[in-house]
């Protein structure tokens, strides 16, 4: 009786961890498809005005997203819009759906898509950017889904959340 029941017992253990394994497999295969949206994002090369200008309007918005203020955001990403060229469509159509939110929340559940955008655009125009830039994560965002943002300055200050969690997240890559 104890052999069967130990026998039991390691078929468990041997069957959840293998099972944990998968989840963890497939978890990871989830996430490339994430990882790759984000090569794939960038359209074009801008000149280091275009960018230089792009980037301080989206750290604005992601200033406003820090302190809560969809007004401010709004604001932002209105003068985003105006450095975004045709050659951005889809950044400049995201940026325009953005800016039609009234919500901050709302504005906030379309940063992570921007963020992508502008990261992939910032990866292949480094060589016309004048400014480190910092690629900022946090593991909680989107019921711990994850999701990154880019900032002017190494200091984490979260987007996604504001003064709720406003030091969560670390650095995750120096442009």
């Amino acid at each position: 009786m104890k052999r069967v029941i130990i026998s039991l017992v390691a078929f468990t253990v041997l069957t959840l961890g293998c099972s944990q394994e998968k989840k963890s497999e497939s978890q990871t295969a989830e996430e490339a498809p994430k990882e790759e949206k984000v090569m794939q994002a960038s359209t074009s090369e801008v000149s280091s005005e275009q960018l230089k200008s792009i980037l301080s309007s989206y750290f604005s918005v992601k200033d406003a997203l820090v302190q809560t203020d969809a007004a401010q955001a709004k604001s932002a990403l209105a003068k985003l819009l105006e450095n975004i060229g045709s050659e951005l469509e889809e950044m400049k159509s995201l940026t325009k759906e953005m800016h039609g939110k009234e919500d901050v929340e709302e504005i906030r559940s379309d940063f992570d898509d921007l963020s992508q955008q502008v990261y992939a655009l910032v990866k292949d125009n480094a060589e016309n950017k004048d400014q480190t830039v910092y690629k900022q994560y946090c593991p909680m965002a989107f019921n711990n889904e994850g999701a990154f943002w880019l900032s002017d300055k190494e200091e984490i200050r979260n987007p996604y959340f504001g003064d709720k969690m406003l030091k969560c997240g670390k650095v995750q890559e120096e442009i």
